[in-house]
This record gives structure tokens, sequence and C-alpha cells, in this order.
């Protein structure tokens, strides 16, 4: 019997470890956790390019829009130590409406003075103040616009399309996993007899967190890395998150029967197994 097919390929040994991938996109984390987290973030990845979308449609319509112009008059001159340009401090006729102190160009803060009166260019829908108008003359405002803040936008929506895909599918493997675990019969929940290659953990004298997309809800991370009893590829290994203490009572080489959910890989039960060959 010494040499069964199935036993060659589970001579174990420390080289086996390292040709393990411990990345997994499936985060092994509990499928309501995961419905919570992956939807926060999803409603935060459509917020942002909601905004980012709506900001950069809207801005492209005032930047060919006519301004709203506000009177007002210029109380006072100073120069501003951070961006070390002129201001103007404006005192505006409408009331409600604040004092504004802009930053303008050296020509403008020349040719206006104090006491001069002047028009307040706003843009319609965004509301920036992007110009001053005296005397018949139109004075750009530095680094603003009438469309807004286009590359601010921009930011926006790629920071937004960059954010959504993952957490949108860590919510949908989290609804997936909790409408199986719900039902009458646990279709979702797979079943699998594996023998242990090897196991890993973050509590050691060099403290790292697992490879993945989605942070631990704990200070340290066990896995086990599982390859079904009847399999010898290597591409079927799998890993697992696994709690402290099943960690503990796992050993190298052993076969297990492990239950998990089929979507994020959560392990609701494992237990070690007598198998005869």
């Amino acid at each position: 019997m010494s040499d069964h097919p199935v036993q060659q390929p589970y001579e174990y040994n420390t080289q086996d470890t390292p040709a393990i991938s411990w990345w997994s996109w499936r985060p092994g984390i509990k499928p309501r956790n995961a419905l919570v987290f992956g939807g926060l973030l999803s409603f935060l990845g459509l917020l942002l390019i909601g905004s980012g979308l709506l900001t950069l449609i809207v801005g492209t319509i005032d930047a060919s829009s006519p301004p709203v112009q506000i009177p007002g008059t210029v109380t006072g001159h100073s120069t501003n130590a951070l961006d070390r340009l002129p201001h103007l401090t404006i005192r505006l006729r409408e009331s409600g409406i604040p004092a504004v102190s802009p930053a303008v160009s050296q020509s403008a803060s020349q040719a206006i003075h104090d006491g001069d009166p002047v028009l307040v260019d706003y843009s319609p829908h965004l509301h920036f103040l992007y110009a001053l108008d005296y005397a018949g003359q139109r004075y750009g405002l530095p680094g603003t616009s009438a469309s807004g803040n286009p590359p601010g936008s921009l930011a926006l929506l790629l920071i937004g399309i960059v954010l959504l895909p993952y957490p949108a599918l860590l919510t949908r493997w989290g609804w997936l996993d909790l409408h199986a675990e719900y039902r009458e019969r646990d279709r979702g929940q797979c079943t699998m007899t594996a023998r242990v290659i090897a196991l890993r953990s973050t509590q050691q004298a060099r403290r790292v967190n697992r490879p993945g997309l989605t942070p631990r809800f704990s200070g340290s991370w066990y896995g086990v890395a599982l390859q079904p009893l009847n399999s010898a590829d290597v591409d079927e290994i799998r890993t697992f998150s696994i709690q402290q203490k099943t960690y503990q009572h796992l050993h190298k080489g052993s076969t297990v029967e492990i239950i998990f959910s089929s979507q994020l890989r959560y392990v609701y039960s494992i237990e070690e197994r007598n198998v005869r060959d």
C-alpha cells in the first residue's frame, strides 16, 4: 500500500508553505458584517460618483450661462501670507450675504480702490465667485472659473469608480450567503473533506496583516490552507480565515471536514476526521 497514488502528493515539508498564495478576494468574514461594511462603502462610492458627475455637468452649464451679479463696495485691501496674492474686502449690498475677501490679480488690486462700487460675479448654479466687474471691465479671480472646479469633480468621480466595485461585490456576496443561511435547506453552504496543507498566523515575531482588500476586525489573523482529499492539483488548494481556538487545534497533515459559505468563504465549522486509506 506504500505506492498508493493518493498518498504521494501529501509528503509535506517546510518548503511547501511559501508556494501557497494566501491572497484571497473572498475575505472570510461573517455575511452580516460583509453586508454592512460593503453596503456602507458602496453608498460612499455612489455618493462620490454622483457628486462628481453632478458638479461636472452643472459646472459645464454654468460656464455657458450668464453670471449672477451682486453689487458691492470695496472696503479694504490686504495681502494674504499663504497665497501671497492681494485680496479685496467687499461688502455686498444684499442683506443676509456676508462680506467676501477674494484673491485678485495685481492689475485688479491697483485699478480698484477702497470705496469703489463693483459687481461680484457668481456662477448661477454652483455659486462660485469667479470674477469682478468694475468700470466696464471684468477681472477674473486667480484659480477660479465659472465651471467651478472640474479637476476636483473628476477626482471625486474617479475615486468613486475605483472605490465602488469591490464593496458592491462584497455586499452581493454577503446578501447571497445570508439568504442561503436562512433557507430551509442550506444549499448555499459547502462541505468539503480536505487535508491541512499549511497553517498561518499573524501573531508572530513579524506582525503582518493578511493580504486582501478588506481589513480584519481583530488584531490577529489565523488561516488554514486546505487541499481536497482526493485531489493532488495545487490549484485546488483553498485558504480560509479561522478563529484562534480552531487554529490551535489543527495540525498540518490532518484530515478535516469543513463547512463554509459559498460566496465569502466564511467558515461555519471545521473538525478533524479520521480517514482510513
